[in-house]
C-alpha cells in the first residue's frame, strides 16, 4: 500500500508542478510585446499540444497506479 500511496502522491505533485509552469509560461508569453503574432500563436499551439500530451500521460500513469493498487 505504501508504494501505491507514494505513486499517487508523486503524480499529484507532478501535476501541480506542470500546471504552475504552464501558467507561468502562458503569462510570460502574454507579457511579450511581439511584433510577430504568428510566433505567439504558434507558441500557444505548442503549449496546447504539450498540455494534451501531459494529460494523456498522466491518465495512463494513474491507470497503471490504480491497477497496481488492486494487485497489492
Amino acid at each position: 500500500m505504501a508504494v501505491t500511496a507514494v505513486s499517487f502522491r508523486w503524480l499529484d505533485i507532478l501535476e501541480k508542478e506542470f500546471d504552475k509552469a504552464f501558467v507561468d509560461l502562458d503569462i510570460l508569453l502574454g507579457d511579450l510585446d511581439s511584433d510577430d503574432p504568428e510566433m505567439l500563436f504558434s507558441a500557444r499551439q505548442k503549449m496546447s499540444t504539450l498540455s494534451s500530451c501531459f494529460a494523456q500521460l498522466t491518465h495512463k500513469a494513474q491507470t497503471i497506479f490504480q491497477n497496481s493498487a488492486k494487485l497489492e
